[in-house]
């Protein structure tokens, strides 16, 4: 029997016509249309690098610029209001650039002991990825000693899955409409509780019965206030739409000796408490810990589906073809073949009478083979590269070297160089990426950079970042002989802790991305080559000895 699902897989016929305007008062807050929002307030390069994950996993057929606006209006993204198609407030509370005068109040405030207070801003994505680096923090989730009869094991205070579990639920559960922000109180050493405006939908209070403290004698079914929200959560996996969010939360505290409890306190707010595991208590039960690892490479999390490939003669230049700027970014191969993202129709025009023959071939195909797999990278690098060749304006400059796939900083005006960022729990953060090393006649410097290079991990394509230091002269952007930068760069290794480069990767995650979601390093010929702008992380179970599995 053919299965149904397996044809259509990857098929998908999105809506090209507007919805309806939207009703009056019916419909849940977050679908109806964001008072004076456009689609220039919505960050499109993070919408559509969301969209693609949740497409993937969910076996749709893969979202494109065209058809972005088509998916977004069929998740109740986008709403007519008096004829215009908005974003809804769902929308902006997702992919918004600035938040602004909009949703101040859509933020988290957390304290750790009534002090060491951080706000967490931005779009609910945004704050999702900050408050989970938050909530793997020492400060707030610290390794204890759990006694058990002849020795003691190192476990986390709290379960890890525990603590996402309620993040998720304060993200997307919690009532937009009330000024509120959401509050997380750590208590070191005792507890920690996450207090969330709204309390529970009518229908769900209904079946709920609460104690003489409004603590719930039983825990909920599954919910959904803001469904859209939950929506595009459960599609990146981010959430279940089966609502075993907090009967897991119960379980898993408990099984590491802690408790949960959820209660709704007199302001109508939803808490939730959960105590941490002693750590002197009988033992815990072994739940499987996993381990959150970083790995130093940039995924691809959106690519073009087509590479147009362009047999071109003669020699090709600006000279020969004044609209070549218009081209965007391509390589030439030594078959005359020029490589590019960019579609055939503005490619062909750009290049002008220099075309012989023109195809449009599957990025799908091309990865198939091993060769033209190799040409791939070559044009992904390119693209990486130009994208590098843009923060000269910062003193970050491509290695003057052929094929040497590097970019350091250089000092300014010979002297050093300092940048400030943002990391999850500091902001403006000093960092001093060219030092000074000596005086006089002897000076040189210590200048930060990155080795690059493309790699494919299976169907993932990442940019591969390699942090290193370029040991310059006086003039602080000219390379020492190699002889005298070995010998630094070995005496500069030992200060290496893994403090510090977990650190460096926090700095090179906030520097490349410019502090955005996402990387866009499509240039001229395209908008779907797309980087994530955090470094990739994998989950690792590990076993009973602490090994990974």
């Amino acid at each position: 029997m053919i299965d149904l699902r397996e044809m259509l897989r990857d098929e998908d016929l999105y809506a090209t016509r507007g919805t309806a305007d939207a009703a009056t008062g019916a419909e849940a807050f977050t679908d109806r249309p964001a008072p004076n929002a456009t689609f220039e307030d919505i960050d499109l390069d993070l919408a559509l690098a969301t969209l693609q994950a949740y497409c993937a996993n969910l076996g749709r057929a893969a979202v494109g610029r065209d058809t972005l606006l088509p998916l977004l209006r069929e998740l109740k993204l986008t709403a007519l209001e008096a004829g215009v198609e908005r974003p809804t407030n769902g929308c902006v509370l997702l992919f918004a650039k600035q938040m602004g005068e909009r949703f101040p109040h859509a933020l988290v405030s957390a304290s750790i002991g009534g002090k060491k207070r951080s706000v967490f801003e931005g779009n609910l994505l945004v704050q999702r990825r900050a408050l989970l680096s938050w909530l793997e923090s020492a400060d707030v989730n610290p390794t204890l000693k759990v006694k058990k009869i002849a020795t003691h094991n190192e476990e986390l205070a709290y379960h890890p899955r525990a603590l996402v579990e309620l993040l998720i639920n304060m993200l997307v559960h919690r009532d937009y409409e009330r000024p509120e922000p959401s509050v997380i109180r750590l208590v070191p050493g005792v507890e920690i509780e996450f207090g969330n405006p709204g309390g529970l939908v009518e229908e769900l209070r209904k079946k709920i019965e609460f104690d003489d403290q409004g603590r719930f004698l039983r825990v909920p079914d599954g919910y959904a206030r803001n469904r859209s929200l939950c929506d595009v959560f459960t599609g990146i996996r981010a959430m279940e739409w089966r609502g075993t969010g907090l009967p897991d939360v119960i379980k898993l505290t408990k099984a590491s000796g802690g408790e949960a409890v959820f209660s709704i306190n007199p302001n109508g707010d939803f808490l939730a408490r959960m105590t941490q595991r002693p750590s002197s208590a009988g033992v815990a039960s072994d739940d499987r810990p996993t381990g959150v690892y970083v790995l130093n490479s940039l995924p691809f999390v959106s690519m073009p589906t087509e590479v147009s490939i362009v047999v071109i003669d003669g020699q090709l230049s600006e000279r020969t073809a004044p609209d070549l700027h218009l081209a965007g970014t391509y390589i030439v191969t030594r078959e005359s073949e020029l490589w590019s993202f960019t579609p055939l129709l503005p490619l062909t025009q750009a290049l002008g009478g220099h075309v012989v023959s023109t195809r449009s071939v599957s990025r799908a195909d091309l990865e198939a083979d091993q060769d033209q797999r190799r040409v791939l990278s070559w044009l992904l690098r390119r693209h990486f590269e130009r994208q590098l060749s843009g923060f000269e304006d910062v003193g970050f400059e491509l290695e003057d070297r052929r094929g040497s796939k590097r970019a350091y900083f250089v000092g300014e005006g010979r002297g050093p160089r300092a940048l400030r960022y943002d990391s999850t729990l500091r902001r403006n953060i000093r960092r001093e990426v060219v030092k000074r090393r000596a005086e006089g006649e002897r000076a040189w410097f210590e200048n930060e950079g990155v080795g690059y290079e493309v790699k494919a991990l299976g169907d993932l394509w990442v940019i591969r970042i390699k942090p290193f230091y370029m040991f310059t002269g006086a003039d602080a952007r000219t390379p020492l002989p190699s002889f005298a930068r070995t010998a630094r760069a070995t005496r500069r290794m030992k200060f290496d802790r893994n403090d510090s480069v977990e650190s460096d990767l926090t700095f090179w995650a906030r520097f490349l991305s410019r502090g955005l979601p996402t990387i866009n390093i499509g240039q001229e010929g395209t908008s779907e080559l797309l980087l994530d702008g955090a470094f990739l992380t994998v989950e690792v179970h590990d076993d009973v000895d602490g090994q990974a599995s």
